[in-house]
């Protein structure tokens, strides 16, 4: 990628500001077009920490989201109905089942939530034990019944006593290896 820059000077008027080098390339090209979930609000999908420090820049908090897991939001949502991930911004006590901050103690180190991977989604009328059922009948091109059907989904965690319902879009070959089933 060229950066056209008019020298140092508005490099350093731009960190001055606060900003960073994709202030800078924002700024060169305009805000790039992201996939913005049709159910979910941005609030719902981080932790409140990510959400203050970038509130100002929704565009850059969608960007942090892998947007294969943004758009099986949208799907679990169409199939199960209402669906809650993150409520900390209607003073709910969930803050940390979508994006992680890379400094907190919650969840594996490397989880699939600090990069924008991994969601935990409670769903209004459908138990967790249910989803995953369903999910487990998917074949490895991601159908059922012949039909493309949450395809991005690579791995789901399936512990005793899960109230939730836990998904990642991580690397792994569902093509060859089915999906990753965690617990269980």
């Amino acid at each position: 990628m060229n950066l056209h820059l008019d020298g140092q000077g508005r490099r350093e008027r731009m960190f001055a500001m606060g900003g960073d080098v994709w202030d800078m390339i924002d700024a060169e090209r305009g805000a790039r077009p992201v996939y913005e979930c049709k159910y979910f609000k941005i609030e719902e999908l981080v932790d409140p920490m990510t959400f203050e420090r970038l509130r100002d820049k929704r565009h850059r908090l969608w960007q942090l989201l892998d947007v294969r897991a943004l758009r099986t939001l949208d799907e679990l949502r169409e199939r199960f109905g209402p669906v809650t991930v993150n409520d900390w911004a209607w003073g709910g006590e969930f803050k940390f089942s979508g994006l992680r901050p890379f400094d907190t103690h919650v969840g594996a180190k490397d989880s699939q939530h600090k990069y924008g991977r991994g969601f935990d989604a409670k769903f209004r009328d459908v138990a967790a034990h249910d989803v995953r059922k369903e999910l487990m009948t998917l074949d490895r091109q991601g159908r059922q019944f012949g039909q493309p059907c949450f395809a991005h989904i690579t791995c789901i965690e399936d512990f005793e006593g899960m109230t939730w319902f836990h998904f990642d879009t991580r690397n792994h070959d569902v093509a060859n290896l089915g999906l990753m089933v965690v617990g269980k």
